[in-house]
């Protein structure tokens, strides 16, 4: 006996499931191939050479059992349950040993807890685990429809891999997508699903909407731009906003006046080819979004922070997003009131922004904080100068000796700041 010849397989069992409001006769069988052990269960007649619906399930814990609504697996099972209730015949196909693709249930929980707690792309966590991203084998599927006697299936599928399959073991195979909508919380699951594992979902990924503005920045650090999306809902050629900024720090408040009165319904994503400022997100959420994606998977601390109080998804896309040569980024170190404390390499930043505060108070309060560097001389040096654009006003130190020097001097600069209070006024 192989690893893929079935033991003396358990049923049938005769249960009324209740899916879809309503009670339907199924027929279950138990079948164990070595280790691996799988569930049939059908309704109406399979076996008369007619296509028959078929829907093949991996085992998921959270998506099934517990409802992740970050796992599509859940409404897919629904779904198919129910047409085949709905119309009295179709096939599942239940693989009870294949949570996290093959993996099980233990390696499920620690994929979690290494994209969770550190922050861990997909390949990452595969390469750490020493496994590959889909662990999963299709042969008792063949065994299990010789032996129900099915020739002729209606695949409910948008995994080519499944499909390829079935057709090299003989069967004749008509592929039905099988997709659930987009939202907030099954939306960079199912991308990742797209990308690692060519799923033929028909909507663009993360990666398809941030190309092409990162494309547009590339050979220039002070410029940067943006998109508004629903993703599924349009194409890349034409997202609901763009904006563009060649370094006068006013991208967000530009994407907010290209904003569409009319914007559908759906997930407004906002994709940005460089990391957002702290009050950048503020305007977002205020526009509806949901989602921030930017290119980079090195996302600091403080503006995840920012970006949870505001109830924003700050999504890290870095994959094969990835830019080929290296692009220094305004990075937050420390908020305080009167101001935010940002550094780009050897450069330290100072910003308050304008969201309510009329420049001149921003200036004022910026013009204050120079002086009490002037006056510490002998850690803080002389600013360089005072600018900004349309959204904010910064104040510029002297570029310190390293990257690391930076760091301690924005620290500093932070702790002086704190020490004034947040300017008032209005534009």
């Amino acid at each position: 006996m192989t690893s893929h010849d079935a033991l003396a397989p358990d049923g049938p069992a005769l249960l009324p499931l209740r899916w879809g409001m309503r009670e339907t006769p199924f027929t279950l069988w138990h079948f164990e191939f070595g280790s691996d052990r799988w569930i049939a269960a059908y309704t109406g007649a399979i076996d008369d050479g007619e296509p028959v619906p078929m829907r093949i399930e991996s085992a998921c814990v959270f998506g099934h059992v517990l409802r992740s609504a970050q796992c599509d697996c859940g409404q897919q099972l629904d779904d198919a349950m129910r047409l085949f209730a709905r119309h009295g015949r179709g096939l599942l196909l239940y693989g009870v040993d294949q949570d996290a693709r093959g993996l099980g249930i233990a390696a499920h929980f620690e994929i979690y807890a290494m994209r969770q707690r550190e922050n861990l792309d997909t390949d990452a966590v595969y390469q750490r685990l020493d496994a590959p991203l889909d662990a999963r084998s299709y042969e008792p599927v063949a065994a299990i429809l010789r032996h129900l006697s099915v020739s002729s299936i209606r695949l409910l599928s948008n995994n080519p891999r499944r499909t390829a399959f079935l057709r090299e073991r003989g069967f004749e195979v008509v592929t039905e997508p099988h997709e659930v909508p987009l939202d907030e919380h099954n939306m960079s699951t199912l991308m990742l699903e797209k990308e690692d594992l060519g799923y033929l979902w028909s909507f663009e990924t993360h990666a398809d909407w941030l190309e092409p503005l990162q494309a547009a920045v590339a050979h220039d650090a002070d410029a940067s731009r943006a998109c508004a999306a629903i993703p599924g809902g349009g194409t890349t050629d034409h997202p609901l906003a763009e904006a563009a900024d060649e370094g006068e720090g006013d991208l967000a408040l530009r994407l907010a006046d290209a904003m569409p009165v009319d914007r559908g319904d759906g997930v407004l994503v906002v994709y940005l080819s460089d990391l957002p400022r702290a009050d950048d997100l503020a305007l977002y959420a205020d526009l509806g979004v949901v989602t921030v994606v930017v290119p980079f998977a090195d996302i600091p601390a403080p503006l995840r922070a920012a970006a949870s109080t505001l109830g924003l998804r700050l999504v890290d896309w870095e994959r094969r997003n990835a830019y080929r040569e290296p692009r220094p980024q305004w990075r937050l170190v420390r908020r305080v009131p009167a101001a935010d404390v940002y550094v780009r390499e050897c450069v330290v930043r100072c910003l308050v922004p304008l969201a309510g505060v009329a420049p001149a108070a921003a200036e004022a309060i910026l013009e204050d904080i120079g002086r009490a560097c002037v006056e510490a001389t002998e850690w803080l040096g002389k600013p360089a100068d005072i600018g900004g654009g349309a959204s904010a006003r910064w104040l510029q130190l002297r570029a310190a000796p390293t990257p690391e020097a930076a760091i301690a001097l924005a620290d500093r600069l932070a702790d002086l700041a704190a020490k004034f209070d947040q300017p008032d006024g209005t534009s």
